[in-house]
């Protein structure tokens, strides 16, 4: 079974990629719905996040996104600590999740995992059979998260952050222009899936 992980700064369209990806019958694992669902299924995850950031960061027993989003994109070593708690967990989950995918491979037209934590896991990422880097005009990517209701302040930090996350070097890369329509990053996602078939 072909794997693709799927990645791109925030707001260059990832998820759009992913989407297209599902309506074509592949499995897509998106990284950020995955850590939420680390966050709600593990105590033990939440007891070290409360430890580490606080209280403010619980809310009724579950992690309070918003807050701890707020803490780790201003503090550069919180954002680290996070990272060193949530990421081993993370990973294997997705590791496991694509594991049970490769017993269905008659059934999945291929495994995408969608997510910029990609960046950040260079030998899972070199493992891929490709690596699809969404890309968009920084233009662009500032609007987009301007309408996911994103202060100006906070998307400069949060693209200013992931501004320093390199690729990583022995992957198999394709680059995936989406400044335009939808209609422009289908044709190029379904291009990209043909070739890619066994």
């Amino acid at each position: 079974m072909k794997t693709v992980g799927i990645c791109g700064k925030i707001g260059s369209g990832k998820s759009a990629v992913g989407v297209i990806l599902e309506q074509q019958g592949a499995l897509v694992l998106d990284l950020d719905m995955e850590m939420h669902a680390l966050y709600a299924e593990s105590r033990e995850l939440r007891n070290r996040i409360e430890a580490r950031f606080g209280s403010g960061c619980i809310q009724n027993g579950m992690v309070n996104r918003v807050a701890l989003a707020s803490l780790v994109f201003r503090e550069p070593a919180a954002l680290q600590d996070l990272e060193s708690l949530v990421y081993p967990l993370l990973r294997r989950r997705v590791e496991e999740k694509l594991e049970i995918a490769k017993d269905h491979a008659h059934l999945l037209r291929m495994a995408a995992v969608e997510g910029a934590l990609l960046f950040k896991w260079p030998d899972f990422a070199e493992s891929l059979s490709e690596i699809w880097v969404v890309e968009a005009p920084d233009a662009v990517r500032l609007e987009r998260l301007l309408k996911r209701g994103l202060s100006k302040e906070d998307a400069e930090r949060r693209m200013q952050v992931q501004a320093k996350d390199p690729l990583p070097r022995n992957a198999v890369y394709r680059f995936v222009e989406n400044s335009g329509t939808i209609s422009d990053l289908q044709k190029r996602v379904l291009e990209l899936a043909e070739k890619l078939k066994p």
